[in-house]
């Protein structure tokens, strides 16, 4: 596995013998965000309270792979380009390994 400059944060190949393979991390990211779409302001009489949903409102699911190497996982404009210039059937699925979902739609 390659190591890092401790100070310019250079990349340093690691040394490989014959047949040896360098390991490259790939991390997955994932996180959850919430909308907070609920409003800030509301008309109340005098001695009513507020009453409010528990949590933060919708939710957004955003996964990813970061590589070491490359940052995000997904293919480049030129191969995007070359991709959209094949018939439908034998283009890839994605061009990225992002995926986005909103939990509790549908």
């Amino acid at each position: 596995m390659a190591s890092y400059d401790d100070e310019s944060l250079e990349r340093i190949p690691p040394t490989l013998l014959p047949g040896e393979k360098e390991h490259v991390l790939i991390v997955q990211d994932e996180t959850v965000f919430h909308t907070n779409e609920y409003r800030r302001r509301t008309w109340l009489m005098q001695d009513q309270q507020p009453i409010r949903k528990k949590g933060g409102g919708r939710a957004v699911h955003v996964s990813d792979f970061i590589c070491e190497t490359i940052g995000r996982i997904k293919i480049s404009e030129e191969q995007i380009h070359e991709q959209l210039a094949l018939p439908a059937e034998l283009r890839l699925a994605a061009f990225e390994a992002r995926k986005i979902i909103h939990p509790g739609n549908g």
